[in-house]
């Protein structure tokens, strides 16, 4: 015989609507999002082979490179893997609910979908803030084993520009994975539409727009340690109002009003 399943208070028949209108506090649900992240064999997968590829990319070059490589170069070096696979975590947080057929019980035991797309967001910024945790010391076991000199040039401006570099990248996959809701469209757009836009941007008629909108063009310059100037900055706000607000925004009203089958 097995045991009765036990519903939380908000989501159980006949409870009382006093009840049923309390619901999972945010943290509770970015925590079950975390888990949910390396649950599925897709996003454990994914989990160990970024961080294969960022220890051999380490590794090798620790072993094979020039000994005047610094922490900001190593960190800087594992960030490139992570830039383009990392964002796919993002996508896959979200698109789960749909591929694999569990939105109807998600959003059964939490009615409030804004609340669930808020927790998905703020899991995949501190799946971002905890590989930048783990970067820095393995890219400073680096340094220490390999490098010669002063390479401890890793500032704190520095790390806060590769630490929002990383918060861009999955925001972006995020808004992705909300605006498709289906993980091979949201992953191939991910990569060919940003691609599609770089080649268009190198005709001349459109280059000067490409400084603007291409986030391949306006993030190079998170993580270099220089001061970032003004123009710079707004490049950044100004790719990421295309890239990273409009997908989350119109992904999240979509999700708000889907139909849950």
């Amino acid at each position: 015989m097995s045991a009765p399943t036990m519903l939380p208070a908000w989501a159980a028949p006949g409870e009382t609507p006093a009840a049923k209108l309390s619901s999972p506090s945010m943290l509770l649900l970015t925590r079950i999002e975390l888990r949910k992240m390396a649950d599925t064999r897709a996003g454990r997968w994914f989990l160990i082979i970024i961080a294969l590829i960022v220890a051999l990319v380490i590794g090798a070059m620790a072993i094979w490179g020039d000994s005047d490589q610094t922490w900001r170069g190593y960190s800087q070096l594992a960030l490139l893997p992570i830039g383009i696979l990392g964002p796919v975590l993002g996508i896959l947080t979200v698109t789960s609910e749909w591929s694999q057929r569990t939105a109807l019980t998600t959003f059964t035991l939490v009615p409030q979908r804004g609340k669930v797309i808020a927790a998905k967001f703020l899991a995949a910024m501190v799946l971002a803030t905890l590989t930048l945790v783990v970067i820095l010391p393995i890219a400073a076991l680096a340094t220490a084993f390999s490098s010669t000199g002063d390479a401890w040039d890793l500032d704190l401006a520095a790390a806060a520009q590769l630490w929002l570099f990383l918060l861009i990248n999955f925001a972006i996959g995020v808004g992705f994975g909300l605006l498709f809701a289906n993980t091979p469209v949201a992953i191939v757009s991910f990569f060919a539409l940003p691609i599609a836009f770089t080649i268009i941007s190198q005709f001349s008629a459109l280059q000067s727009a490409g400084e603007w909108l291409d986030t391949n063009s306006t993030l190079s310059v998170l993580g270099n340690g220089d001061p970032i100037s003004g123009k710079e900055w707004g490049q950044i706000v100004t790719s990421l109002l295309l890239w990273m607000v409009f997908p989350l925004v119109v992904g999240a009203v979509r999700t708000l009003r889907r139909e849950v089958k």
